[in-house]
């Protein structure tokens, strides 16, 4: 019964469901991190060459770019298509180097600002729907996917 009542809020309420689904895969992102010592998220090739601490620059620059497409969505202009594997070696050069805690600082900072363009989004706005529909891979699905890589690699590193 509890789905059937949350399944019918979330079609009458999207918003609310896209900021619930991001919510939940934000806290497992953040639970696969936790317990991991700083010095240990500076380590090469945790996930492909990246280290945890380029990682976490990663999702703070895919949550960036999920403020500006939303925006963008937001005030009717299209879709701009993202070479997103030059985006993500550019991304992973200016990361390079930066300290675990400056990147997760920045990855904190740019959810916020994602979860604020959603919540200050009015639930009637006829754009809804592309809202969300556009933030999903750079957030939630993205989130899980990396949520993942960071347990197989404490997992590899016994960490």
């Amino acid at each position: 019964m509890a789905e059937t009542t949350t399944g019918a809020r979330a079609a009458d309420d999207p918003l609310a469901a896209t900021i619930a689904q991001i919510e939940r895969s934000w806290v497992g992102l953040l639970s696969a991190l936790e317990g991991v010592p700083e010095e240990r998220l500076t380590e090469p090739n945790a996930v492909g060459e990246w280290s945890i601490a380029t990682l976490l620059g990663h999702v703070a620059y895919w949550d960036q770019q999920a403020v500006v497409a939303g925006e963008r969505e937001l005030r009717g202009e299209p879709k701009v298509e993202v070479d997103w594997q030059a985006a993500n070696d550019q991304e992973a050069k200016t990361n390079d180097g930066r300290g675990a805690s400056e990147q997760r600082a920045s990855m904190d900072r740019a959810h916020a600002a994602m979860i604020e363009l959603l919540r200050t989004t009015p639930p009637t706005d006829p754009r809804v729907l592309g809202l969300c529909g556009c933030l999903q891979g750079d957030t939630f699905e993205h989130y899980d996917e990396h949520a993942a890589d960071i347990r197989v690699w404490r997992e590899r590193v016994r960490c």
